[in-house]
């Protein structure tokens, strides 16, 4: 499946993305509801965000960069099922090279509350809060994740598929799913793939991805619900402590 990929469209500043309108159909049909909060595309600095939702009723928050040349960037998209997606564009021309665009994929419980997008030209600051309740500080200069306030980041400046999307989450006040990077695709969408679970004492539990995630019509998300993932890591993952 080309990437959920399609998520794109959804950071990538508005001046660039008509190049990408072909992953439009991937979104269910980008139609807001009208249960999600939304903000029109505004910018501080260089970091353009914007926030929404999608036909289905899942919510998203989009940042990226307004500097985007040649299609090569990095952004962001956070979204109301608890994941945060890290894609890449490598250059143009993703039509007939899908190694042209790549994907990291993480995902963060309890699912407690609304997404938030916060920004303040009066004060330089851009930040998102997660459905999980953790605050992501952006750096409006860079447009890319500058601190987490539950937990620490490493991010390369580098867009270079030998990066793996460049972000890694090192700690975590809270439990992480981390779904991994994949080239050309979402790397939760292959159901034999495998991903792993950390909680905030860092203790991890490595899952196939069919067994958290469900696959319909070329399209997948998360099968359970807050209680029902404690649930399962209760019998699946003993060593794990959900904390919720």
């Amino acid at each position: 499946m080309r990437i959920a990929l399609a998520l794109a469209l959804l950071a990538l500043p508005l001046s660039a993305s008509a190049s990408l309108r072909k992953y439009r159909p991937a979104f269910n049909a980008l139609a807001a509801t009208g249960a999600c909060p939304r903000v029109d595309p505004s910018h501080v600095g260089n970091t353009q965000g914007y926030a929404d939702g999608f036909r289905s009723g899942k919510c998203y928050v989009s940042i990226g960069s307004m500097l985007v040349t040649d299609l090569v960037y990095k952004a962001y998209g956070f979204f109301s099922d608890g994941m945060l997606m890290v894609f890449s564009s490598y250059g143009d021309g993703e039509d007939s090279n899908p190694n042209l665009t790549s994907a990291r994929e993480f995902y963060f419980f309890p699912r407690t509350g609304a997404l938030a997008l916060e920004m303040n030209p009066a004060a330089g600051t851009v930040s998102v809060v997660m459905a999980d309740g953790g605050r992501v500080s952006i750096d409006p200069a860079t447009s890319q994740i500058a601190s987490l306030e539950r937990g620490s980041a490493t991010v390369s400046p580098r867009v270079d598929p030998a990066e793996r999307g460049g972000v890694e989450i090192t700690s975590y006040a809270g439990l992480m799913l981390d779904a991994g990077f994949r080239m050309g695709e979402s790397p939760s969408g292959r159901p034999k793939a495998d991903s792993t679970f950390r909680d905030a004492f860092g203790h991890l539990c490595t899952v196939k991805n069919a067994e958290v995630f469900a696959y319909a019509g070329g399209e997948h998300e998360l099968k359970h619900t807050d209680a029902e993932l404690k649930a399962f890591l209760k019998v699946r993952c003993p060593n794990i402590t959900p904390s919720f």
